[in-house]
């Protein structure tokens, strides 16, 4: 009975080291590579520490799959608020609205010009309808108080600081019915308004109204006028160059120089020309050129912000 004991124990025995054998073996084979190891000189910590982030869980898996690669030929869409690509311009031709042979040429340009028009003018209507046909950007060219009034005068739907901010409200949203199809606003001549918070805060309240951005020609240099903007949640840009203080082709030309050198320098810039000769001129010869002066042209409201 003794020795049936002895043969039953060491059985016991042989199969528990056995086991033990084939479990140190089968963990080998299944651990995750390096698991376990310890760098040279460095025990292994004896609790893994709390991980900072779960990138990848199933469902952050799931969230992180690779994107989707667009198809041959098709670019991939650029980073919202990062534009790619050469720096940009925008070109506004203000003072238009009588001016018919002017608004035929520039209705016939395939280029993506602005164009402000002056409210309250027998052509105003009509020179709106004929270019936003022709693709081109609708703003209307406020007329505000400048420094010398009333012996400088903006001509009619003027908006003065003497109004209240009824008033203005009243005349500027007059104006605007004058001119069809506007997307936003900047102002003729307004030296004087554009330095007066009240009256610009009066203007941007209704163009918040009606979504409707404001380009701030900058005819001082003591204007508000995009402090009002952002007070009232309106989009705006600033003008960088005028092209044409000097109407005659070789200024016009340097301005447009000018005008490059800051979108080169600061990303993008809006530069302000009128229906002169020489403007018209130089644009017929410029604008199919850009592509070769690194620079891009965009309507104003891609420069609005």
């Amino acid at each position: 009975m003794a020795r049936s004991r002895r043969k039953v124990s060491r059985a016991a025995v042989f199969f528990a080291l056995l086991s033990l054998v084939l479990g140190v073996l089968l963990y080998r084979a299944t651990r995750p590579p390096g698991a376990g190891r310890a760098p040279a000189g460095k025990p292994l910590p004896t609790r893994a520490p709390s991980p900072v982030r779960r990138e990848w869980t199933p469902r952050a898996a799931d969230a992180r799959r690779a994107p989707t690669l667009p198809a041959p030929g098709i670019p991939p869409p650029a980073t919202p608020g990062a534009p790619s690509g050469p720096p940009r311009i925008a070109i506004l031709i203000d003072d238009l609205g009588n001016d018919r042979a002017a608004v035929d040429r520039i209705a016939a340009w395939s280029w993506p010009v602005s164009t402000a028009i002056l409210p309250a003018l027998p052509g105003s209507g009509e020179t709106a309808r004929e270019l936003e046909r022709s693709g081109k950007e609708i703003l209307l060219h406020l007329p505000m108080e400048p420094l010398g009034f009333p012996r400088v005068r903006p001509g009619p739907g003027v908006v003065l600081r003497s109004q209240s901010d009824q008033e203005i409200a009243d005349t500027l949203t007059a104006d605007l019915d004058t001119v069809p199809g506007v997307v936003g606003v900047n102002n003729h001549m307004g030296s004087a308004a554009t330095a007066d918070a009240r009256v610009m805060r009066a203007v941007t309240r209704v163009l918040a109204r009606r979504g409707l951005f404001f380009v701030d020609s900058r005819t001082t240099d003591a204007t508000v006028a995009r402090d009002a903007a952002r007070e009232s949640h309106v989009r705006s840009a600033s003008r960088r160059v005028f092209l044409d203080d000097v109407a005659t082709e070789s200024a016009v030309e340097a301005s447009l120089q000018g005008l490059f050198a800051r979108a080169r320098s600061e990303g993008s810039a809006i530069g302000i020309g009128h229906p002169h000769p020489a403007t018209l001129a130089v644009l017929d010869r410029e604008l199919p050129k850009l592509a070769e002066r690194g620079v891009r042209l965009v309507r104003v409201s891609e420069l609005v912000e």
